[in-house]
């Protein structure tokens, strides 16, 4: 009797009753003609000791883990890796298998007594190559309650798309790209063409920039190129240095029509401007656009990604070809206080001149496509003299005739093959308004870095671009100047209470700046793992309409990602290897 009240009990709570045997593997193996992968450490052939994981020593294939460890293009074609790496790790058990992140050949991290785990890494991994991959997935993660997780490039700040015991689906080899000048979205009239660029949700940015170069096309991206243009960052909102005056990547319009000679119908309307072709855990097989399937659209259009289905492929609208006015100021390191605090003093000027991009203690890349090169010159011509005259630093100012020129000379690598975690805000256009409310965030953004933080404080929100309507980001967006991030990371041998430490430190230096933003957001994608309010901050006056969609579609909620649409909560049992708040 107590043994069937248990029973009871766990299905109540959905906690998986019988886990699937190896036969049962075997089964599922067969039914995809043997393409299921067991997914293991990226760092395995290093060890020599395992626990959890068939051992796989070997010295030629560990000089070649150590060469690429940090190698962001080698990460995001190995399933079992990740590129900030915590999320290959039990961090609540401190259990997985890393090596040195600042020096990967140190054989400290992976001689003996190290020890190789799974970790929180998938064991069993599907490289999905259509929708009955998906469709057969979900059917196997519904017959036997096991989690079931999207992974795409391993870009995850928030470990979304790890978890040990799942099945994870491997988005990596939808890799097709097209153009169609006369693109019809479908289910829409036949009259309603757009120019779009079909991909696989697997193509990397580094790709669509390529593409769009041969076809005298621009595709804004995320500031690493090896990001999945359809994953999570699509999904989440996705942000770039155009995001000013062309939108986010979920808001993407053809041109500004006075800018570039375009249909004004386009711009202005609320015609298709996103398709995705997506598989539901209901095995549905659809293409949500604005004309059909409109309540899954709006919800993949900022929503978040693993939350509402399995997203094949997207088709965006293309921009034409457009130079790009680069301005980049360096500058000596006890002057990153008096450059915050001049930027800050004027953010309304350059988001209305069009400028979007970042500044650090260290300078500035900023960039313009809406302006002539001597408007561009003139617009930040103040921002030149303060810093060559007054902070004695350097200032270049270039024109690229591309976006694929432009990202060739002027991104940088984001930090790869090391645990690193971040906290993020939007900071409303209204205070700029304010003499005292820019002094208090000056201080706070000063305050960040007397504490040894770099906070990066992107120029991002589509404030020129403004708000077209049909996205279910926060409408914090939409109303705000800047995305502030903070980033901390720790290596392979930090202990647990440690890691916890560097948790509530980058959480506690943004609780002032949420302090004089109340009511605003987070970037779900580059936001706090314990971002507190998750649901107001993400999505703001959507979430409810959201937690509708997912219900309807997801009604068995087979998909669950941390703090995402309907999230379970922190007692899931697959959310043990999580951190410690």
């Amino acid at each position: 009797m107590l043994f069937i009240f248990i029973v009871h009990a766990m299905i109540q709570l959905n906690l998986v009753v019988s886990l699937p045997t190896a036969s049962d593997w075997n089964i599922f193996n067969q039914s995809l003609e043997g393409r299921l992968l067991r997914s293991v450490p990226f760092a395995l052939p290093c060890f020599s000791l395992t626990d959890g994981v068939k051992s796989n020593h070997n010295a030629p294939s560990c000089m070649r883990v150590i060469n690429s460890y940090l190698d962001d293009e080698v990460r995001t074609a190995h399933a079992g890796s990740y590129i900030n790496t915590q999320w290959e790790t039990c961090q609540s058990k401190i259990s997985g298998c890393l090596l040195d992140s600042e020096q990967p050949d140190n054989p400290a991290a992976f001689s003996n007594p190290r020890v190789c785990n799974q970790g929180s890494i998938p064991e069993h991994t599907l490289p999905v190559e259509s929708a009955s991959d998906v469709v057969a997935s979900f059917n196997f993660a519904r017959d036997f309650n096991i989690p079931l997780v999207v992974k795409n490039t391993g870009h995850d700040y928030k470990g979304r798309s790890s978890g040990n015991g799942a099945l994870s689906l491997w988005m990596h080899h939808l890799q097709g790209i097209d153009f169609e000048p006369n693109f019809t979205p479908a289910g829409c009239p036949h009259g309603d063409t757009f120019p779009g660029i079909t991909f696989g949700s697997g193509v990397s940015f580094l790709s669509l920039i390529n593409f769009a170069e041969q076809h005298n096309l621009t595709v804004p991206t995320a500031g690493d190129g090896t990001v999945a243009g359809g994953g999570g960052y699509l999904q989440g909102g996705g942000h770039s240095v155009l995001s000013n005056a062309f939108g986010l990547a979920v808001d993407r319009v053809v041109c500004k029509s006075l800018l570039f000679g375009c249909n004004t119908r386009l711009v202005n309307s609320n015609h298709p401007q996103l398709q995705f072709e997506v598989v539901t855990p209901l095995g549905q097989h659809l293409f949500a656009n604005s004309c059909q399937f409109q309540d899954l659209f709006f919800a993949l259009r900022g929503g978040g990604g693993g939350t509402f289905g399995v997203v094949l492929g997207v088709t965006t609208l293309a921009l034409p070809q457009m130079e790009i006015h680069v301005v980049q100021a360096n500058i000596k390191a006890d002057q990153g206080s008096r450059l915050v605090e001049f930027m800050v003093d004027h953010t309304l000027e350059f988001a209305q001149s069009g400028w979007g991009g970042f500044t650090l203690p260290s300078g500035l890349t900023f960039v313009n496509a809406i302006l002539t090169s001597a408007q561009a010159k003139a617009s930040i011509a103040s921002m030149q003299k303060f810093v060559t005259q007054e902070i004695y630093g350097n200032v270049t100012f270039s024109t690229e005739p591309t976006y694929k020129a432009y990202y060739q000379k002027f991104t940088t690598n984001v930090p790869r093959g090391t645990p690193l975690t971040t906290s993020s805000r939007l900071v409303p256009a209204d205070i700029f308004n304010s003499n005292n409310q820019r002094e208090e965030l000056t201080k706070i953004l000063n305050g960040m870095i007397a504490i040894g933080l770099e906070p990066i404080i992107f120029a991002a929100p589509p404030f020129l671009y403004g708000d077209r309507g049909g996205t279910s980001v926060t409408p914090s967006w939409r109303t705000s100047l800047l995305h502030v991030t903070l980033t901390d990371g720790w290596n392979f041998n930090t202990s647990k209470s440690d890691i916890t430490t560097v948790y509530r430190k980058l959480s506690a230096a943004m609780d002032p700046l949420r302090k004089l933003t109340p009511g605003s957001g987070a970037y779900q994608n580059e936001a706090d793992v314990f971002e507190p309010n998750y649901e107001h901050s993400f999505w703001g006056e959507n979430y409810n309409r959201l937690r509708s969609i997912k219900q309807k579609y997801d009604p068995d909620h087979i998909l669950d990602c941390w703090q995402c649409i309907g999230w379970k909560g922190r007692n899931d049992p697959r959310y043990e290897c999580y951190p410690l708040e």
